[in-house]
């Protein structure tokens, strides 16, 4: 037979189950509720720090437009006006070529000039090599120059031109005097300004060849008086202290220029170096020399 359960167990055992449930329950919403972190309150030192950066930033934005309102003013004030303009280091300019290429006028704001741009401008000229601007409170400016130095000139069409040391031109001379400058001939105007290859190529044996003659032939007064460039044959010289012409051809240079002096030396001792008219050297294996009737 089956026996009854107490009526008493039953209810004490439910009463013993409800406050378990009520517990783990309890622990379950502990564990799954988020950590609220505690807000702590600025230290007096990085409070201070802050009130510091906020006022040097404070002070600086201040400075600044201050410093903007001056430069405003002062750039636009007749009192800061260009009075005077000092030229240096002009030779074959003038100084109103050089003041005309910088368009610096009575009018212009001395702090306002864009030295720059006025640097540039007369770095433009032909004669101009280097140019440097500056300015000298309360209203003058300079401009310091420094030109290109002519080495030789060249008869191109019934016109003189300036040539530097790389043979390249500079302007057209436009003086009464001539300058003692070794002469380059056999040019065009389109060889000037737009050599083409050949002429490129004579150009590069005439500095090799000017590479190898002494500095004082080339000088003022030197005795190198006349480089001829042709096509056909080549380059020729012509010095003061020697009637005939030099004819050299397209290369070895160093050789031919030696054999000169041998020419010269020998022609000198027969008695009829000034009768010489040409002096041919382009050949390796000989020396041709045409002599004149009559001495010069």
């Amino acid at each position: 037979m089956f026996k009854r359960r107490s009526h008493s167990r039953s209810v004490g055992r439910a009463l013993c189950a409800k406050p378990m449930k009520a517990c783990l329950d309890t622990q379950r919403v502990a564990r799954r509720a988020p950590a609220v972190k505690e807000v702590k309150p600025l230290p007096v030192a990085a409070k201070g720090l802050l009130r510091q950066g906020l006022l040097a930033t404070g002070v600086f934005l201040g400075v600044s437009l201050a410093l903007l309102a001056t430069w405003s003013l002062l750039s636009t004030s007749r009192a800061l006006a260009v009075q005077r303009a000092e030229v240096w280091g002009t030779g074959h300019l003038s100084r109103l070529d050089i003041l005309s290429a910088a368009e610096v006028g009575s009018d212009s704001n001395l702090l306002a000039l864009p030295v720059g741009e006025i640097a540039q401008r007369v770095r433009a000229l032909p004669w101009v090599q280097t140019a440097e601007v500056r300015r000298r409170l309360p209203d003058t400016v300079i401009i310091q120059v420094s030109e290109r130095r002519p080495a030789y000139m060249a008869l191109v069409e019934g016109h003189l031109f300036y040539l530097d040391q790389d043979l390249r031109p500079i302007a057209v001379h436009r003086r009464r005097a001539l300058p003692d400058l070794p002469v380059i001939t056999g040019l065009s105007r389109a060889d000037l300004a737009q050599p083409d290859d050949e002429v490129l190529e004579l150009m590069a044996a005439a500095r090799r060849l000017l590479g190898l003659l002494p500095a004082s032939d080339l000088a003022p007064g030197g005795r190198l008086a006349e480089l001829h460039l042709d096509r056909v044959w080549g380059i020729s010289l012509l010095f003061n202290d020697l009637t005939p012409v030099v004819r050299l051809g397209f290369k070895d240079y160093a050789r031919r220029l030696a054999r000169l002096e041998q020419v010269r030396g020998d022609l000198d001792q027969r008695g009829e170096l000034e009768r010489a008219r040409l002096i041919d050297l382009e050949s390796s294996r000989r020396v041709v020399v045409r002599l004149g009737r009559e001495k010069a």
